[in-house]
């Protein structure tokens, strides 16, 4: 499924009255390190190390909700993707299962 799919099923499932928001993208490579959320590192299975690939969709305008999507470097295992709102992770979905061994 393509990032702009990942997104507004997203959307569409969980922030239905988002889906309406003129919504851009920036998209960078990142190490897991630099990522300043807490809450969202801590979700990241441990497994995944090094860098990744972050999606930044956001709108001008309203509240500042803000929705990442984590792909790992190469942008082909989608990892998390969730809303956040003042610091505050909504409805936060990881699409991989950590490795408890």
């Amino acid at each position: 499924m393509s990032v702009i799919s990942v997104f507004r099923s997203y959307l569409e499932e969980n922030h239905p009255h988002l889906v309406v928001k003129d919504w851009k993208v920036d998209v960078k490579v990142v190490a897991l390190t630099d990522i300043q959320n807490e809450e969202i590192r801590a979700t990241i299975p441990s497994e995944i190390t090094g860098e990744v690939t972050c999606w930044k969709f956001f709108y001008d305008g309203g509240a500042p909700n803000i929705v990442y999507l984590i792909q790992d470097k190469q942008r082909v295992q989608d990892i998390e993707i969730v809303l956040v709102r003042e610091d505050e992770l909504i409805k936060p979905i990881v699409f991989i299962e950590a490795n408890d061994e």
